[in-house]
């Protein structure tokens, strides 16, 4: 552990050392352009002798924060303002599930003789905008709505619904099929098939929507920044 950590802390005085020689340069070039300001924001982030898989496909928001331990399947997105910390476990995001605006995805630390703290969340999932999640299992299909908290050790079965703002409480289990709302979350009904149907579709629909946003962000849609780091005015 000693040595990986002082191979990270001397990977990351290299990168220190080659930032302050480009600024040198830049300077010598009479383009201080290092003064002006750009978020120097990274989406995807290692943490320590963690990396983050994500896969080709998949689509990570400019502005969302993937760190350390963390698997995004592929199709899967992770919108605007998200944040999905694998610092203490791991975090699993299966293929075609979606993390939605603002949500926060993150792990406690294992104890011995404990169940597993990590987060799992399966395919074709809904995670609607600002959700907490805490080393829970969301199971394939399943939806956690706007604002809902999902805490340690809950389950949420296949095709499930929480509801928006419900809090489901450590250890609880939503069992297939079934909407569950309130603080503390309870059973409301049975969803009916057509509604179990709908979470497949609507994970597909938000897959599809992502790989629209995902291609804004390809390098032949910023050519330019390449352009004006290389000091070129009025590229097309």
């Amino acid at each position: 552990m000693a040595m990986k950590r002082a191979l990270y802390e001397l990977g990351r005085m290299a990168r220190e050392t080659g930032q302050a020689l480009d600024h040198v340069g830049l300077r010598a070039l009479e383009k201080p352009i290092f003064k002006e300001s750009f978020s120097r924001h990274r989406a995807v982030m290692n943490l320590y002798e963690h990396h983050p898989d994500v896969a080709n496909d998949s689509f990570i928001a400019p502005n969302a924060s993937v760190v350390g331990n963390v698997f995004v399947g592929t199709g899967a997105s992770v919108w605007y303002g998200a944040v999905v910390r694998g610092d203490l476990n791991k975090v699993y995001i299966g293929p075609g599930s979606s993390i939605g605006d603002r949500a926060v995805l993150h792990t406690s630390k294992s104890v011995e003789g404990k169940p597993d703290a990590s987060c799992t969340i399966g395919q074709h999932v809904q995670i609607g905008a600002g959700a907490l999640l805490q080393s829970c299992v969301v199971e394939d299909r399943a939806v956690v709505g706007a604002g809902a908290v999902v805490m340690e050790g809950a389950i949420v079965e296949e095709f499930a619904h929480v509801a928006e703002g419900a809090v489901v409480h450590p250890g609880r289990r939503v069992p297939k099929g079934q909407m569950w709302a309130g603080n503390p979350a309870v059973f409301v009904r049975n969803l009916t098939k057509t509604e179990m149907a709908h979470h497949q579709g609507a994970a597909e629909d938000t897959s599809e929507l992502a790989s629209e946003h995902a291609f804004e962000f390809l390098p032949a849609n910023t050519a330019y920044l390449q352009a004006e780091s290389l000091g070129v005015k009025d590229a097309e």
